[in-house]
């Protein structure tokens, strides 16, 4: 057990380290980041409910961007649909945001046994509300496509963007694109690991924004009528 756990740890860090070392190299319209944290999730029938905090790194991992914490209640009326009421509040060094959301999901699953694909639509509606008094609004839309590949492992892949619209910028704020794997200890624990590339203000004054996400799941006792969404807050 010892080896194992050394093992995965060599797996996470050692690509992390890596990434901390070559970002210092990036040019000055590149920004390397890290999203890393801890999921917990349940489902309840019809229900399912999640719970995350996240660290996130900037400025090539040299500043602390924001924290945050994000609940999440999914409401699966079928097989296809969810209908998903969110909140999040970020903590940023010198402000808080406070941001609830309204999103529809749609839902394609197929395949055999565990084999099981997803081929996920996402749009939200979100405010973010500081407490400097700003008001932004936001509309994301966004499409995953996920693929169990053994016990072991899945592949998760996305693509999304965000429309905002506030009293000093309107317009496409990013683009992001992420493309990984989950490992998956047991039933109950699993961990993403997942690159990612985001273009901000990407019709502008463009940086780029390579990363990690990085986060350990939980999977708390539970029975959901149908199989919820799985794809990666970013």
């Amino acid at each position: 057990m010892l080896n194992r756990n050394r093992q995965i740890l060599s797996i996470v860090m050692i690509p992390l380290f890596l990434f901390a070392f070559s970002s210092q190299l990036f040019s000055a319209d590149v920004d390397g980041q890290i999203f890393s944290g801890v999921r917990l999730a349940k489902s309840l029938e019809y229900w399912r409910f999640t719970g995350e905090y996240q660290i996130r790194l900037n400025n090539n991992l040299r500043s602390l961007d924001n924290h945050l914490l994000e609940f999440v209640a999914s409401y699966m009326p079928n097989k296809n649909w969810e209908i998903v009421p969110d909140f999040r509040v970020s903590m940023y060094p010198d402000k808080f945001e406070f941001r609830p959301g309204f999103g529809v999901l749609y839902k394609i699953t197929w395949g055999k046994k565990i084999f099981i694909k997803q081929f996920i639509n996402q749009l939200k509606w979100q405010v973010d509300i500081e407490s400097t008094g700003a008001v932004k609004n936001g509309l994301r839309y966004a499409l995953f496509y996920n693929q169990v590949l053994s016990k072991k492992l899945m592949f998760n892949s996305g693509i999304g963007a965000l429309y905002r619209w506030s009293d000093n910028y309107n317009g496409i704020q990013f683009i992001r694109m992420i493309a990984g794997l989950v490992y998956i200890f047991d039933t109950t624990h699993s961990l993403t690991l997942t690159p990612y590339l985001g273009l901000e203000d990407p019709f502008g004054d463009i940086t780029y924004t390579p990363g990690f996400i990085l986060v350990a799941n939980i999977q708390l006792k539970g029975d959901s009528k149908y199989l919820p969404a799985r794809f990666v807050t970013f």
